[in-house]
C-alpha cells in the first residue's frame, strides 16, 4: 500500500461562480486529503491563482490532476514533486481564452419568478466572506483576504474596518453588473449581543445600538450585522442575523461557578454548530429536535456543546478563557499563576487579555497558529511540536467526554467540524479517544455561509416567524 504523502498543487482558474467549491469538491472527491489552500486574485485579470496542499497516495496523483483539467474553470495544474515542476494545460484552450480576457464579466443568472435572492456577509478576523444565493443555489461566492496592515490602517477598534469591508462587496457586486435591486434580503453574522434564544432574527435599532458598544466592538462578526442594515436600508428590504455566538440555551446547572458575582456564559460557534447539527439529523433520518449530539467547533477557537434535542445545554466559552487550548487561545489554564501574573506588574490588562485570547496556545509554544506549518514541524521531526499538537486534540477529547457526562452517555453523534477537521491527524487523535463514547463524523469547514441562507429563506417563505430582539 503507498504511503500517504503531501503534494503541492498550483492552480490557475477562472473566477466563475463556485469555482472555489468545485475545485475543492473534486479534490476531496477523489479521495484526497486538503491540507492548506491559499487564493491569490490576479488584480489585472479575471483569473485567481491556487495553492493547495494536498494529502493521499502517489498513485492517484496523475488522475487528479486530469481530472482536474476537465473542470471548465481550471486553465493549468502545476504540480510539485522534489525539486520538479510538472506542468499541464487544458488541451482546449480556445474558450477558455476568450474567458480570461480582462474586463470578461461573470455572468450572474437573471433572477427568475419565484425566487428569493439573498446576500450574505460573514466578516471574520481577516477576511470578508459574502456569497449571493438564489433560493439554495449560490450563484456567487468571495471571500476577501484583508492584510495587518489594511486593517491597522482603519484604525485601532474593529468597528473602524466597516467602511473598508463594505467597499469590497460593493465593488465586487458592482463589477459583476449585480442589480442590488434584485436582492430580495440580507444575512449577517450576528455579533457579541445580550444571550438570546436560537433563530433569525431581523436586525432592529436597539441591536444595532448594542453591536457599536465597547464590548460587542472588540469582535470582528458585529459587522456582519451593521454592514448588512446599511445596505438594507438603502434598498429597502428587510436584514437578519441568524443564530449568533450570544446564543443561549444553557442548563441552569450549567451557569454556576463556584464564584458569587461571576456565571458561565454560552459564547460559541453557534451558527456553524447549528448547522452541522441540522445536516447530520437529515442524514441520519433523526429531527434534530429529538437528537443529542457533541460538537466540536474546531478553529482559532475550540468550542464544544451538548446538543439536547434541538438546544446547546451546555458549552465551553473560549473566549473567557474555557476548555481546551487552541492555535491561539490557551483555554482553562491554573488560576493562581495566573492571577500572579497579572498582579506582578510585568503586562497591562490588555497585554494579558492579548496572551490569553490571542497569543496562547500553539501560538505560545510554537510561534505559529497556522496548523499546517505545524503538520511540517512534525514531519520534518520537531517532536516538541508533535507533543504540542497531540495534548491539543487530548483537551478537545477531554471536553468532548465531559460533553457526554452532560448528556448522562445518551449520545447519538459525536460531530468534528471547522478548519482544524481538515487535518486527518488531529482528528485521528480525537477519534482514538472518544469513538467508543458515540459514532465519530467528520464535517471539515463551516456551513456558515448556507446557514445565514437557510435561516432567511425560511423566513421569506414564511416557514419560521422572525424572532424579534428586545
Amino acid at each position: 500500500m503507498s504511503e500517504k504523502q503531501v503534494e503541492r498543487v498550483e492552480l490557475t482558474v477562472l473566477n466563475l461562480p463556485g469555482v472555489l467549491g468545485r475545485v475543492v469538491g473534486h479534490i476531496r472527491h477523489e479521495g484526497w486529503n486538503i491540507k492548506r489552500l491559499l487564493v491569490d486574485e490576479m488584480s489585472s485579470k479575471n483569473i485567481s491563482l491556487m495553492e493547495i496542499d494536498i494529502e493521499g497516495t502517489h498513485t492517484k496523483l496523475a488522475q487528479v490532476m486530469e481530472r482536474l483539467l476537465n473542470l471548465d474553470c481550471v486553465t493549468s495544474i502545476i504540480m510539485t514533486q522534489g525539486e520538479e515542476k510538472i506542468v499541464r494545460r487544458r488541451k482546449v484552450i480556445a474558450a477558455p481564452k476568450a474567458s480570461v480576457q480582462a474586463d470578461a464579466p461573470v455572468v450572474i443568472p437573471q433572477k427568475g419568478e419565484g425566487i428569493f435572492r439573498i446576500l450574505a456577509i460573514n466578516p471574520g478576523a481577516t477576511s470578508t466572506r459574502f456569497a449571493l444565493y438564489d433560493n439554495e443555489t449560490a450563484v456567487l461566492t468571495q471571500i476577501v483576504r484583508h492584510t495587518e496592515e489594511e486593517l491597522d490602517d482603519c484604525g485601532g477598534i474593529v468597528l473602524d474596518q466597516k467602511e473598508l469591508r463594505k467597499e469590497c462587496i460593493l465593488e465586487c457586486l458592482k463589477a459583476l453588473n449585480i442589480d442590488l435591486h434584485s436582492i430580495d434580503a440580507i444575512a449577517g453574522r450576528g455579533g457579541l449581543l445580550k444571550p438570546i434564544e436560537s433563530g433569525t432574527y431581523q436586525i432592529n435599532a436597539r441591536m444595532l445600538h448594542e453591536l457599536q458598544s465597547s464590548g460587542a466592538s472588540v469582535h470582528a462578526s458585529s459587522l456582519g450585522a451593521i454592514i448588512a442594515a446599511e445596505l438594507a436600508n438603502a434598498l429597502k428590504i428587510p436584514a437578519y442575523v441568524i443564530d449568533p455566538i450570544v446564543v443561549d440555551e444553557m442548563d441552569r446547572n450549567a451557569k454556576l461557578t463556584g464564584m458569587p458575582g461571576i456565571e458561565r456564559s454560552s459564547v460559541f460557534h453557534a451558527l456553524n454548530q447549528k448547522a452541522i447539527a441540522r445536516r447530520l439529523a437529515a442524514e441520519i433520518g433523526k429531527p434534530y429536535e429529538n437528537a443529542r449530539f457533541v460538537i466540536a467547533h474546531l478553529g482559532g477557537g475550540v468550542t464544544v456543546g451538548a446538543h439536547r434535542y434541538g438546544r446547546v445545554i451546555d458549552v465551553n466559552d473560549e473566549l473567557l478563557g474555557e476548555g481546551p487550548f487552541t492555535p491561539e487561545r490557551t483555554g482553562g489554564i491554573p488560576l493562581l499563576p495566573l492571577i500572579g501574573m497579572c498582579f506582578s506588574g510585568e503586562y497591562t490588562e490588555a497585554e494579558m487579555v492579548d496572551k490569553v485570547t490571542k497569543q496562547g496556545g500553539m501560538q505560545a509554544y510554537l510561534g505559529t497558529n497556522d496548523l499546517h506549518a505545524v503538520q511540517k514541524m512534525i514531519n520534518d521531526g520537531d517532536e516538541f511540536a508533535a507533543l504540542v499538537l497531540d495534548s491539543m486534540a487530548y483537551q478537545v477529547s477531554k471536553e468532548i467526554g465531559a460533553m457526554c457526562a452532560v448528556l448522562e452517555g445518551n449520545v447519538d453523534a459525536i460531530i468534528l467540524t471547522g478548519g482544524m477537521a481538515h487535518s486527518n491527524r488531529f482528528t485521528g487523535a480525537i477519534k482514538q479517544r472518544v469513538d467508543k463514547l458515540a459514532p465519530v463524523h467528520v464535517f471539515p469547514g463551516e456551513d456558515e455561509m448556507l446557514a445565514l441562507m437557510n435561516g432567511v429563506l425560511r423566513v421569506l417563505r414564511g416557514q419560521e416567524q422572525p424572532a424579534e430582539y428586545v
